[in-house]
């Protein structure tokens, strides 16, 4: 509309020089509509020179960058732990030490409706200890929720993650830390893993027929512990189910096969055990698990992290068995179980404690590396204390009395005393 508006001007000023009566040749007439579009040619170069004057600035000042529409896609949070842990003589910390057990920050940038992409960076101890088998970034995935638009009015949902992230199995593993779990420590009968991969997942709604949703998780990675490519022949399979058929009352089934691993370690560790058995060349891990949560006068707040659950008690019990095949002859087999009862009950809204029994078990008499101590059996028995000093923020006590037994096997003076402070953002 400006140029048109221009055109007309420029036009109208020509003209007005023009003798009165004068009739205009054709030739005269294209003569004049050239210099009409040279003139448009000069303004619209003019427009052009004067807009990059404008977005530079003034001279000597740096163009501004508007971040406004970028940080509205990006989340961040995090969360931090610190305090003093004095272990018996054979425990990491005999002489008493002041740690930064868990830091850990995760951004999430969501590019459009369906997509997120996740990275979660590991800060444990000042990152002293990174390595190769110790990232820095320790997540990394594309998760994608909802992107079949078809199944929008069915019983089903559906969502997917795929790069670097935990895997579901179990539940402790989404508590394993000790901001976000009731005690300092974790249960002796751990068991978690993450890994490269894919991972579906979703609901299937069961209202017609008077049930609650069915969960379900299934995935497949590498299975392997080794950096960078996978190096085995197999890959890992997950898969996991979930049901509250009443409502305080939550059960779950985990089952887990790494696929050949050849010579390298597990991704998918039990009581910190992820190595082969001695002498392996080529061996197989297969685990399952089942786990169920009660609530008493169950509160408002989602199930996981229990320590930030305003439920008036709550129990969990979790019991599982392992079993790792070898074909190299002369090679033992290696398989055990797992387990872990706890309790916790909030004497008022700021102060609860808690308690927990956890062992792992091998069969046969047979000996291995457990918690870092090599014994045919572990016990772990814990008993804290948290007060929540604001809603992210919980101060924690803790003990755990270490128990090893097996052939050979002396006791290990491994037992733990923890004072932290937890919090998260």
């Amino acid at each position: 509309m400006k140029r048109l508006l221009i055109s007309i001007l420029v036009l109208a000023f020509v003209f007005s020089y023009l003798p009165k009566g004068f009739a205009a040749t054709d030739e005269e007439i294209q003569a004049l509509k050239e210099q009409v579009q040279q003139l448009m040619q000069r303004i619209e170069k003019l427009e052009s020179e004067q807009a990059k004057v404008k977005d530079a600035g003034p001279a000597g000042v740096a163009p501004k960058v508007d971040l406004s529409n970028a940080l509205s896609k990006l989340k961040v949070k995090g969360r931090f732990a610190t305090g003093y842990y004095k272990s018996g003589s054979a425990g990491s910390f005999s002489s008493g030490s002041f740690e930064m057990p868990d830091a850990k920050i995760q951004f999430s940038f969501q590019p459009d409706e369906v997509n997120t992409v996740v990275m979660r960076f590991k800060l444990d101890n000042g990152v002293t200890s990174i390595s190769t088998t110790s990232p820095l970034l320790d997540y990394f995935y594309l998760q994608s929720k909802d992107f079949i638009p078809s199944l929008k009015d069915t019983p089903f949902s559906l969502s997917s993650k795929l790069g670097r992230f935990k895997l579901g199995f179990g539940e402790e593993t989404w508590s394993d830390n000790p901001i976000e779990g009731v005690l300092p420590s974790n249960s002796a009968a751990k068991a978690g893993v993450s890994d490269e991969g894919l991972e579906l997942a979703g609901k299937i709604k069961l209202d017609k027929i008077g049930l609650k949703p069915l969960g379900w998780v299934t995935s497949i990675s590498d299975g392997n512990s080794t950096a960078g490519s996978d190096s085995g022949d197999g890959k890992a399979f997950m898969g996991k189910l979930y049901y509250t058929p009443i409502d305080p009352l939550y059960l779950s089934a985990s089952y887990y096969d790494s696929g050949r691993l050849k010579l390298s370690d597990s991704e998918l560790s039990i009581a910190a055990l992820k190595a082969r058995p001695t002498g392996a060349t080529d061996w197989q891990r297969t685990v399952w698990e089942v786990d169920a949560r009660y609530d008493f006068k169950k509160g408002k707040k989602p199930l996981d992290p229990p320590a930030y659950s305003d439920s008036k008690a709550i129990v969990r019990l979790s019991y599982g068995e392992f079993h790792d095949t070898t074909s190299t002859a002369g090679v033992a087999e290696r398989s055990g179980n797992f387990a872990f009862l706890e309790g916790t009950y909030n004497i008022t809204k700021k102060v609860y404690a808690a308690t927990r029994y956890s062992y792992v078990d091998l069969d046969n008499e047979v000996t291995a590396s457990l918690n870092s101590v090599t014994a045919n059996k572990y016990d772990r028995y814990s008993l804290g204390a948290g007060y929540r000093w604001s809603d992210n923020t919980i101060m924690k006590l803790g003990y755990d009395w270490n128990k090893q037994s097996g052939p050979s096997t002396q006791e290990a003076h491994d037992n733990l005393f923890s004072a932290i402070v937890a919090t998260q953002f």
